[in-house]
């Protein structure tokens, strides 16, 4: 029963996926061509959505055995992964966050110390702090 609940969720979270990517390639085509209809690209996007689509839900149908394994088999495997304590995590991330700002810092400093050499030397280039 579970192998079947997980078909239909795998089966429905591909349609969604699908559908978000064509229609969002058919919006990103602007307000000027909803006017005229679909251009062709948000068609094409369509279409090849449509087929990606058909092709999975034919997949699923066709190796639904294989795939409700490999899904009992990845469920399996989710239970047996230790996982770090919450605490330890956003201490990780603290870290992180921290690590890449210096770094950004840095980066953003040397920068400016770049033009600025390079100001000085040709009298051309961006100016930072002001002056001709």
């Amino acid at each position: 029963m579970k192998a079947k609940k997980s078909l239909v969720l795998f089966l429905l979270s591909c349609l969604a996926l699908t559908l978000i990517f064509s229609l969002g390639l058919a919006a990103a085509d602007g307000e000027e061509t909803a006017k005229k209809g679909l251009s062709t690209m948000a068609l094409v996007s369509l279409i090849v959505g449509g087929v990606v689509l058909l092709v999975i839900i034919v997949l699923c149908i066709v190796k639904r055995e294989k795939l409700a394994e490999s899904l009992r088999a990845y469920r399996r495997e989710m239970k047996n992964i230790t996982w770090y304590p919450w605490k330890q995590v956003w201490r990780g991330t603290g870290m992180v966050i921290v690590i890449v700002l210096a770094t950004a810092l840095v980066v953003g400093l040397l920068d400016i110390a770049f033009f600025e050499g390079q100001y000085l030397l040709t009298g051309r280039g961006l100016h930072f702090f002001g002056g001709k």
